[in-house]
């Protein structure tokens, strides 16, 4: 038994401080509750399992056991955890690696020029997200480097006699990079990383509710992964809430008086919420939460001014995400097929789009039609078959058919993803 070793609680606590773990995301990654570690940190409670023991050891990167308890203990590779190599992760360890292990680059530079220089990074890479055919190959690349950048502007712009504008630009850029960091790990299906990278973004948002309300979002639509919606819908409502409320002089990183583009931002802000918060309780299975949400976004779209018809694609596609989940097939069909293609402007929302038809073929048992849109979702964003956990799951339940038909389209799609 673990507690043999002796294991020192308020070691634990330091090492999770030192990773920059809040105990809620370790218990979240390690499968225990969040008081039930608060016990053992404070050395009121044993950690009675070898297990539980080494899964800690694996997110906090300890690989000799002698760190944490009373001797010399060698810490085998944790099953699907961040170990010295691959770690289980595949393509985004090394992403993982960026978020458990942050580290200090040399030479930071100062924050004026910095700030708006990861600005212009950030805005490329979430353009890589909407756009690039190979958005996962590029971003699992690059995503690391950006955050260590991000990181050291940051520090860099909170030092002293730093203005409260670039400290505020720096603090909402290192959200955004975060958050991207969320994004990807989501739809790579890595859920307990992609948690703590939301974790982390809501943390560098803290001030600007704002923006802190899309580093919300993405944490809710993580939770409803991780099987708590209810969560989920809470942080949602609270979130949207907060985003209508004061907002800080420089939060933005100029300053700023309520005009139209802040109502705007606003809008957007509490919309994002609201769109994830509908998923959450699509997931709850609760129609009537469902469609109380939407009509709320739909009402925010008239403060959007020019972003408004982006908002409103987005709002179709949740509607339509939101009908597959509780199981309305044929109302996901209805709803996804009266969006107009030609309103689809990135390759992100196309191949959200095919995707969800394509599952609502799938439940609906016209699995022909459902590989009819997998291709259309590989001629938009082909890694997406190969890196994107829905769309590998629903591959996987199609292959399984005894449909000949089915079968051509999917030998095909193997061959435009190769």
């Amino acid at each position: 038994m673990a507690g043999d070793y002796l294991v020192d609680g308020p070691r634990i606590m330091a090492m999770r401080r030192a990773r920059g773990l809040s105990r809620r995301v370790l218990a979240d990654l390690v499968g225990c509750s969040e008081e039930w570690l608060r016990l053992v940190e404070k050395g009121a409670r044993p950690l009675d399992r070898l297990s539980t023991l080494m899964r800690i050891a694996g997110v906090l990167r300890v690989e000799d056991m002698s760190e944490l308890v009373g001797g010399p203990v060698t810490l085998p590779a944790a099953s699907g955890l961040p170990g010295p190599r691959d770690g289980g992760f595949g393509g985004s360890a090394e992403m993982v690696l960026a978020l458990l292990l942050p580290r200090r680059p040399a030479g930071e530079g100062g924050p004026a020029d910095n700030v708006h220089r990861v600005r212009r990074h950030v805005t490329a890479a979430w353009e890589v997200w909407r756009r690039s055919p190979r958005r996962y190959t590029e971003l699992r690349r690059d995503l690391p480097g950006l955050l260590l950048t991000a990181q050291a502007t940051s520090r860099a712009a909170r030092a002293e006699g730093a203005s409260p504008e670039a400290a505020g630009m720096a603090a909402v850029e290192l959200a955004r990079v975060y958050r991207l960091f969320a994004t990807v790990l989501r739809g790579s299906g890595e859920y307990a990383p992609a948690l703590l990278a939301a974790d982390r973004a809501v943390s560098a948002a803290r001030g600007d509710p704002v923006a802190a309300a899309p580093a919300w979002a993405e944490t809710a639509e993580v939770l409803v992964h991780l099987g708590r919606p209810a969560d989920a819908r809470r942080v949602c409502l609270t979130a949207a809430d907060l985003a209508t409320g004061p907002r800080s002089p420089h939060s933005r990183g100029t300053p700023y008086t309520p005009d139209e583009r802040d109502a705007q931002e606003r809008g957007a802000a509490a919309g994002a919420c609201l769109l994830a918060g509908a998923l959450a309780a699509a997931a709850e299975n609760d129609l009537l939460r469902v469609e109380e949400l939407l009509n709320r976004a739909r009402r925010l779209a008239a403060r959007l001014g020019e972003d408004r018809d982006g908002f409103l694609v987005e709002l179709d596609l949740r509607a339509a995400a939101a009908a597959v989940r509780m199981g309305r097939h044929r109302q996901a069909l209805r709803l996804a097929e009266d969006l107009d293609p030609a309103r689809l402007t990135t390759r992100d929302l196309r191949a959200r789009h095919f995707l969800t038809l394509a599952t609502a073929h799938a439940r609906d048992r016209a699995p022909w039609a459902a590989a009819a849109m997998l291709r259309k979702v590989a001629e938009s964003c082909p890694e997406e078959l190969k890196h994107g956990a829905q769309a590998v799951r629903l591959l996987a339940e199609l292959r399984l058919l005894d449909c000949a038909t089915t079968q051509v389209e999917l030998r095909e799609l193997t061959r435009l993803t190769a």
